[in-house]
């Protein structure tokens, strides 16, 4: 099924088709559309601090349901630091009119792991739910496991890797609007190692 467009309460001229946060509401993702002058009015919004009238939180409507109000979803900004984006122009001659751009706006974690930290974000599309789809997904989170973790990580591992870091919560599943998210927080390393050790010497995890 194909997902409608969603509204921004704070400028109705822009819509959304894909929406992402995390379980504080915090923005990790966001697919905008519509006139240039609305994107440059979001952009600025988002850069300025609350009390110099910028743009620290919106409601998204998520459209209706039969005898029932819009349903509506919080997206929180937070640090617009940690935020990168990326926009586009649409041809003059599409069915929309000219001065039409497609806007992304997401956490840096998303494109630019934080190797340091031990932190980053896999986002994948939530167009079905076919074994290639969810392979593909579950092969993002391992290969974005393997780069940030501080020990080597064995491809035969993977399963029971991300079994483990699951229930650990190192791995957190986020469900949006149009796309899904995953966050891969490796930054107790003393942990991890720990984790990793036992698992090694339980037989969990061979050498080969």
């Amino acid at each position: 099924m194909q997902q409608s467009l969603m509204q921004l309460d704070i400028i109705p001229d822009l819509y959304v088709d894909a929406s992402l946060v995390d379980a504080y509401d915090k923005l990790l993702f966001l697919s905008l559309w519509g006139r240039d002058t609305a994107i440059q009015e979001f952009l600025a919004g988002i850069s300025l601090a609350n009390e110099e009238g910028g743009i620290n939180s919106f409601f998204l409507s998520t459209g209706t349901k039969a005898n029932s109000e819009p349903q509506r979803k919080l997206v929180q900004i937070g640090e617009a630091k940690r935020l990168n984006h990326y926009s586009g122009r649409m041809p003059a001659s599409n069915v929309f009119g000219g001065d039409m751009a497609h806007l992304w706006v997401f956490d840096r974690l998303v494109t630019e792991p934080d190797l340091a930290n031990r932190r980053t974000i896999a986002i994948s599309k939530t167009i079905n739910h076919s074994v290639e789809d969810k392979t593909a997904t579950q092969n993002r989170i391992w290969q974005l496991t393997k780069a940030i973790c501080h020990l080597p990580l064995l491809d035969h591992w993977a399963e029971t890797i991300i079994s483990t870091f699951y229930h650990r919560e190192w791995i957190k599943d986020f469900d949006g609007i149009g796309v899904n998210g995953a966050l891969i927080d490796l930054s107790l390393s003393d942990e991890v190692e720990t984790e990793i050790t036992k698992l090694i010497r339980e037989g969990a995890l061979t050498l080969n």
